[in-house]
């Protein structure tokens, strides 16, 4: 019930957007639901500061819609920590989609943009399990840019998402399995007694 509220009241202001505004705002309801954003209780009863709540992200859809965005109307809504984070998510611009359908774009992403992609990422793949395919040849630019790329998307996936997705990756391209195998190794040998 709690998403329903918040998809509901952002799907009309995303129906007014463009497809690209849509799927990027998609993208971020997922991550918020999966940080636990959705609904973030202060850990003390002191203080008036603003939390998250399915209804505070429902104002915040409808503040957008008519163009309030900025920082402070945001923080008002959710909180400084949760409002500071999605503002940055806001400015980022980033698109999942076209970067599945143009992976060469990812090169020209800023730092920040290029860490919050394997968490979009991640979250692309688990919405569509039948067509992850679409999306190797945008890991395959970011493992040749990093592979901690790589290692984020897949700490991102839940784990019956990311056995699946493995399964294929290694299918595509065995060299993941090694790629991931060699920094399985090397994380075991620094954390190992010697």
């Amino acid at each position: 019930m709690l998403s329903i509220l918040f998809l509901d009241a952002s799907s009309s202001y995303l129906r007014l957007g463009s497809a690209s505004t849509t799927r990027s705002f998609n993208s971020l309801f997922r991550c918020i639901r999966d940080e636990g954003y959705l609904l973030k209780i202060p850990s003390t009863a002191e203080g008036l500061e603003n939390f998250p709540t399915p209804r505070s992200w429902t104002w915040i859809a409808l503040d957008l819609k008519e163009g309030f965005n900025s920082l402070e109307d945001i923080c008002g809504l959710v909180g400084e920590e949760v409002g500071r984070k999605f503002d940055a998510f806001l400015k980022l611009n980033v698109d999942i989609e076209d970067l599945i359908r143009e992976p060469k774009v990812f090169h020209r992403l800023s730092f920040d943009a290029k860490y919050v992609v394997p968490i979009m990422l991640a979250n692309w793949i688990s919405q569509h399990q039948k067509s992850m395919g679409k999306a190797f040849p945008l890991i395959d630019e970011m493992t040749n840019e990093k592979h901690e790329f790589l290692v984020m998307t897949c700490v991102s996936m839940k784990k019956r998402d990311l056995v699946a997705f493995l399964k294929e990756l290694f299918t595509y391209k065995p060299m993941y399995r090694d790629i991931l195998s060699e920094i399985a190794l090397e994380v075991r040998n620094e954390i190992s007694p010697h």
